[in-house]
Formats: C-alpha cells, sequence, structure tokens
C-alpha cells in the first residue's frame, strides 16, 4: 500500500482537527466511524447518523459553541467525538459542558424527562490530561458512582476518554498492551504512516478503509488552506507555551538568586546553581 507517503504533509494527519472531522465526520464514511466509536466504548454500533454539530444557545448569554462531530447511534444514543491537540488546562471541564448541553437538548418541547437520550462523550487529546496525569491508562471510562458502594446511578451518562500522548509512550517503550482493534486505530490516530505496508493485510477492513480515505483526501484550495493554518495555529500556541514556560523558569532562578544574594552566598556558587551569567547575578546584586 504505498502511496508516496513522504510526500504528505503534517497538516494532513488526523490529528489536525479540521482533518479528524473531514474524515470522521464525512457522509459516507460513516462505517469507518462506527468501528472507531465501537472499539473506543467496547459495544458493538450497528448504525450511526450524523448531525449538525451546532449546539443550541439556551440564552442569549450563553456563547456559540460547535463539537466536532455529533451523532446519533443506533437511532436513540446522543454522542459527540472530540479531538483536542492544544492543551487549554480546562479539559475536565470543557468536557462536562459538551456533555451536559448535549443531555439537555436531548429532550423535546414537552420537557417530559423519560425523553432524555442517553448521552456519550468521546474525547480523545494529543496531551496528556492535568486531572489524569499520575493515571499511568491511556484509555479512561467515567459513569456516575456512589462513592463507598460503586453502584451506578444512571446509564444515561458515559465518557470516554482516550489520551493519545501516554498511548504513543507506551507504544514506544513496547509496553503497550491493547489487545483490540483499538491498538491500530490508536496508531492510525497517532500517525497512519506509522501502520507499515507487512501490516496492512493484519488490520480489520474499516481501518484499511479509513487509511484509503484519508490518503484519497481531496481538499479544495479553501480547506487546504485551512488545514495549514489549523496547524500552524497550533504550532504557535505550542511555541508560546514553550517560551512561557522558560520565562517562568528565568524569573525562577533569578528569585533563587536574589534570596542568595541576600544569604551573602558566593557569586560562583550561585552561577552554578542557577545557570544564570556571572554578569546577570552582578546585576541583581547591585539593585538589591
Amino acid at each position: 500500500m504505498n502511496k508516496n507517503s513522504k510526500e504528505i504533509p503534517k497538516y494532513m494527519y488526523p490529528q489536525n482537527d479540521f482533518i479528524f472531522k473531514r474524515l470522521f465526520g464525512y457522509e459516507g464514511n460513516e462505517d469507518i466511524t462506527k468501528d472507531l466509536v465501537s472499539n473506543i466504548i467496547g459495544k458493538k454500533i450497528k448504525s450511526i447518523e450524523f448531525k449538525n454539530p451546532y449546539l443550541l444557545r439556551e440564552s442569549l448569554n450563553d456563547k456559540e459553541e460547535t463539537l466536532d462531530i455529533k451523532a446519533v447511534l443506533d437511532g436513540d444514543i446522543l454522542c459527540d467525538i472530540e479531538i483536542q491537540v492544544a492543551n487549554k488546562h480546562d479539559d475536565d471541564k470543557r468536557i462536562m459542558d459538551y456533555w451536559a448541553k448535549m443531555y439537555r437538548q436531548s429532550i423535546e418541547k414537552s420537557k417530559k424527562y423519560e425523553e432524555m437520550k442517553k448521552t456519550i462523550v468521546i474525547y480523545i487529546t494529543a496531551f496528556d490530561l492535568d486531572c489524569l496525569k499520575d493515571v499511568e491508562k491511556y484509555k479512561t471510562k467515567w459513569s456516575v458512582l456512589e462513592e463507598e458502594l460503586k453502584i451506578k446511578l444512571t446509564d444515561v451518562f458515559e465518557i470516554d476518554i482516550i489520551e493519545l500522548s501516554k498511548a504513543k509512550r507506551q507504544l514506544r517503550e513496547g509496553v503497550f498492551n491493547e489487545i483490540s482493534n483499538l491498538k491500530n486505530w490508536i496508531k492510525f490516530l497517532i500517525n497512519p504512516l506509522e501502520l507499515e505496508e507487512s501490516d496492512m493485510e493484519d488490520l480489520s477492513e474499516e481501518i484499511q478503509k479509513a487509511y484509503e480515505k484519508w490518503h484519497d483526501i481531496n481538499l479544495s484550495e479553501e480547506e487546504r488552506d485551512a488545514a495549514e493554518r489549523r496547524c500552524k495555529d497550533l504550532a504557535s500556541i505550542e511555541s508560546a507555551k514553550e517560551y512561557e514556560h522558560e520565562l517562568g523558569r528565568k524569573e525562577e532562578k533569578i528569585e533563587i538568586a536574589k534570596q542568595m544574594l541576600k544569604e551573602n552566598i558566593d557569586i560562583i556558587i550561585i552561577e552554578k546553581c542557577t545557570g544564570l551569567s556571572k554578569e546577570k547575578i552582578e546585576e541583581l546584586k547591585n539593585n538589591i
């Protein structure tokens, strides 16, 4: 299945949310999305229907929101499929917001609670979630449980989280223990080119089809510009975060140096401990 993969630009990878939506939220691609969802939630989905991804405003003060992919599973289950590539450090609240709004809007004008539908949020990230930094598992499933008895309160609530960053590390370290078809879907989402030609015959029909559809995506000039712009925007965000991190580290070192100077610690020792230049430390000393 050699497709001159080296010619595929980085902005075409599925982790770009524009490409993800173009692939898994595109009419005609329901079969591959259905298989991806089935493998993530651990239940065979027989049908999937894409819906308008806009969330209705509940008041004039509400901000307008658009889901990545909104769908109905098996005719009666609402599902939101999100892919996040930039860590905004609010994902736990963002997930709950998506779920709550979808669940509330599932009720018809009659306002009968029995009409509210089971709602699932599938949340795929390219980074480690802050709230799950101590959890080794790359895939977690969430429901509402009684704290001590671990009894489920309701079946209408489900959140499935996939942290691709953790899966990528586990794959690299050879400790990725996933044995289901989900492993190959994870590889596909991280980088389709990792599905080497020698492994293609072992892939499911749906993943092979996803690979073909991904490789053969024919973007218009406007769509290509949007995908490339999105990729550049994300790179800029990461660069800004790295700069902010480095700036924070430098400011921390300066504060440490100031405290050491106040303790009359030798400049040579301060230089070794903080990594600051002798000139910078002399400057700090003169301003204390």
